[in-house]
């Protein structure tokens, strides 16, 4: 795991830096630019200096520092839509010649338009309903899931008084709140996480990677004086389901994993430790889709899950599926079905194209 975290950390820089002398290169010749190094430094530096700004200011409760972490989400992902923008009108240039000043317009304008789409697309909440059968279920029971809030800099009490009435609004059995609902020290701060002690159902909560980056116990007891149940490794039963909650944990010892948890517990430990009932259905909550052989070979029936974002953002959606083999939407491993979320938020930078901000409705009913 650790040399394939070095190699994917050495692709990336390497793209990056490849990127950089691209785009540096194609504006020079737009614009009619001389000075080869020098716009090529103040690219790297604007770059560097974006990301810098999303990724140093991630956790810090500061407002200002919060909006350094806003800006630069949304300039990083100019200089991405800039950079795509570029390699298709390079294409274009090979077949049809343009006169330079419609030419940086015909790569700028695209590129602030899609900044501008996705970053208003990012502001939009939907409810997507799904229906799940369940064996051994005796009634239908609703589960209105809320995954990856992020709340922080991007998102604040607002947003999730806004989620909440939502969720109300469908007057589901269960909440399930499946992690990463905070982002940054800035959703510890008194009266953000309020709107939760409005939920009408009872709620249960499992924690993601994003509340370990931050402060994993201060969060948790956070939550659980607005009355939502937080579950570490535990089942309970409600509605005729028994509810297994785990903490965000590695599936076992030796698959890589994006994102690794420093628990010394994996789900294949603990779900070799878990007493399940057979003749009751049984519903597991884990932050994200990770160990679902081991969860099958469990036999349990439902895993909902979320921490994909499904990529949040073109081009990231290209790569998603390949990171995680359970993406978006309802899938099955062996007799077991796995539900991903997309997420109600958005992490890194404020943006979304090509995913959609979600919370999810899931209408769990008997039969295969």
């Amino acid at each position: 795991m650790t040399v394939l975290a070095v190699v994917i950390t050495l692709v990336v820089f390497g793209l990056l830096g490849a990127s950089i002398w691209y785009v540096a290169y194609r504006l020079r010749i737009l614009l009619g630019i001389d000075k080869r190094w020098l716009l090529r430094t103040g690219i790297a530096v604007a770059v560097v200096g974006a990301g810098g700004c999303m990724l140093g200011t991630a956790k810090s409760a500061d407002a200002a520092i919060g909006l350094l972490n806003v800006l630069g989400g949304y300039a990083f992902i100019f200089y991405v839509f800039l950079f795509l923008t570029l390699l298709c009108f390079h294409v274009i240039q090979r077949k049809w010649s343009i006169p330079p000043v419609w030419s940086f317009a015909a790569v700028l304008v695209p590129a602030l338009a899609l900044t501008g789409a996705g970053a208003w697309w990012a502001n939009v909440l939907t409810v997507k309903e799904t229906e799940i059968r369940l064996p051994q279920l005796e009634r239908e029971v609703t589960v209105m899931q809320i995954s990856d809030v992020h709340l922080g800099h991007h998102r604040g009490r607002a947003f999730l008084a806004r989620i909440v009435e939502e969720t109300n609004r469908r007057k589901p059995d269960l909440v399930l709140i499946t992690g990463d609902l905070i982002d940054s020290r800035a959703a510890l701060a008194p009266g953000v996480l309020d709107p939760l002690a409005g939920l009408a159902a009872p709620a249960y909560f499992v924690g993601g990677n994003h509340e370990k980056y931050v402060n994993e116990q201060q969060a948790f007891e956070l939550i659980a004086r607005q009355g939502v149940r937080v579950l570490q490794n535990e089942v309970v039963e409600t509605h005729g389901i028994q509810l297994v909650g785990l903490d965000y944990m590695n599936a076992d010892e030796d698959t890589f994993d994006m994102h690794p948890s420093d628990n010394k517990r994996t789900i294949k430990s603990v779900l070799a430790g878990v007493s399940l009932k057979s003749d009751m259905p049984s519903a597991l909550i884990h932050h994200s889709p990770m160990g679902t052989r081991y969860v099958a070979a469990r036999g349990v029936d439902l895993m909902i899950t979320g921490h994909t974002h499904a990529g949040q953002v073109f081009p990231a959606t290209l790569f998603a599926g390949l990171l995680f083999p359970f993406n978006r939407g309802l899938y099955r491993e062996g007799a077991t079905a796995v539900f991903v979320s997309q997420g109600a938020g958005t992490f890194i930078t404020r943006v979304r194209l090509g995913t959609s901000n979600e919370i999810n409705l899931l209408r769990l009913k008997p039969g295969k």
